[in-house]
């Protein structure tokens, strides 16, 4: 089971912060399973109306569909896209004591979008100047623009940036003329392998980096105030990608972000008896079995529409030890027997079940029969379905964490309300 003491706090330059989890959200339990697991997780924002498909597959973020997030500071899209705006606001003053009158100011609207690039282990950073407003001694030949740094996040490895700042410094005519400005940052090298790894967690060279981005002005040698909505962050690189394809694709770095799978509930999802069964899971888990015999929820939902309500935390991608998925898969099918019968299989249709269980046994939160004397708290819930119904929901799942590089021991949260 990997384990980091390296915290996962907030990835890209554009900030993601992780406040702590609601005082009514279930704690996660008190074991080391990768780097989400280490730190408190935010509530997972409600998905934007589109289909599951779409809200399942990463793609960049634009400046358009960019949002401003004023709670956070930033609004993150998926695991390799984030953005934010700020209006930055510049004052200039009379004299240097406190109480002098504002002779000019500024005012734009600045948009920054961090997209790391699909099969690199690079980053975009692009920056959008706009809506321009000035007053009193500010004239649009003064100069406005953005400085952004990429290094390593601990010295003690080879991780280092192909660039380790740049900065845009611009006239209000050039923004006017040209209001869209990019850099890209490469990230290379790597950090010790951590002994407290397993063999191929250590294998997949799980890297840190720390970027940096804040607004600047040019020195008028005056006294000023500006808003640089300046923003820090952490990123992850490895080469997982490299080493099995099947196993992680997108960017070869990632944002520290749980990402929501959305549950595709329609009929037609192909799925929509094991669909049935997370939904029950989670939003009436007194009656799914064995439900109340072996804990009190399931982990996993976000809460609905982003609020605390039901929301517990997120489940944990377990891939590489396939002993422990082996051990998840035996209880649930105990369980499914017990509830059913030895011939739950078996279909009068000719067709056959399979025991389907939320959590899914490519979890380290899969199902596991509580230990003698702990207190139960999280459990899971099985139903004999239709075994293609199941498979396919498998299928849908596997294809979100793969596309969302999601490694052993990530966490992701199942949004069951769509």
């Amino acid at each position: 089971m990997p384990f980091r003491t390296r915290l996962f706090g907030s990835l890209g330059i554009a900030t993601i912060l992780f406040s702590s989890i609601s005082a009514t959200a279930a704690a996660a339990p008190d074991r080391a399973v990768g780097v989400f697991r280490a730190i408190p997780v935010a509530a997972a924002e409600a998905p934007r109306q589109l289909s599951g498909l779409d809200q399942n597959t990463p793609a960049p973020v634009t400046f358009d569909e960019c949002r401003k997030d004023v709670k956070n500071g930033y609004w993150t899209k998926n695991r390799f896209a984030s953005c934010t705006i700020t209006d930055m606001a510049y004052q200039r003053y009379a004299c240097p004591e406190a109480g002098c009158a504002v002779i000019g100011a500024a005012w734009a609207r600045v948009i920054s979008t961090s997209n790391l690039l699909p099969a690199q282990r690079r980053l975009e950073v692009a920056t959008r100047m706009v809506g321009w407003s000035l007053s009193g001694v500010v004239t649009d030949a003064m100069k406005f623009g953005v400085s952004m740094s990429c290094g390593p996040r601990y010295t003690t490895g080879t991780a280092h940036c192909d660039t380790a700042g740049a900065q845009v410094l611009k006239s209000v005519a050039d923004w006017r003329a040209q209001s869209d400005e990019t850099r890209v940052f490469t990230m290379e090298g790597t950090d010790p392998a951590s002994p407290a790894d397993s063999p191929p967690v250590r294998a997949e060279q799980r890297t840190w980096y720390v970027g940096e981005r804040h607004l600047v002005a040019e020195d008028t040698g005056g006294r000023t105030t500006l808003v640089t909505g300046a923003h820090s962050a952490y990123l992850r690189c490895d080469v997982a990608r490299l080493l099995d394809p099947a196993y992680a694709a997108g960017s070869d770095c990632a944002f520290g972000f749980q990402p929501l799978y959305v549950l595709d509930n329609a009929a037609t999802s192909g799925f929509p008896a094991s669909a049935a069964l997370v939904r029950t899971a989670m939003t009436g888990f007194p009656t799914t079995y064995p439900g109340l015999r072996q804990g009190h929820f399931v982990p996993g939902n976000p809460g609905y529409q982003g609020t605390g309500a039901s929301r517990t935390y997120p489940i944990t991608r377990l891939h590489h030890d396939t002993a422990a998925q082996a051990a998840h898969r035996a209880t649930a099918e105990q369980a499914c027997a017990q509830r059913w019968g030895p011939g739950y299989a078996n279909r009068p249709d000719g067709l056959v079940n399979t025991c389907a269980v939320y959590p899914f046994d490519t979890t380290y939160d899969g199902a596991t029969l509580p230990a003698p004397g702990v207190e139960r708290g999280a459990s899971y819930a099985v139903q004999p379905v239709l075994d293609t119904d199941y498979q396919a929901l498998l299928a849908s799942v596997r294809q979100f964490v793969v596309a969302n590089h999601l490694l052993d021991g990530d966490g992701y949260w199942v949004y069951p309300y769509a």
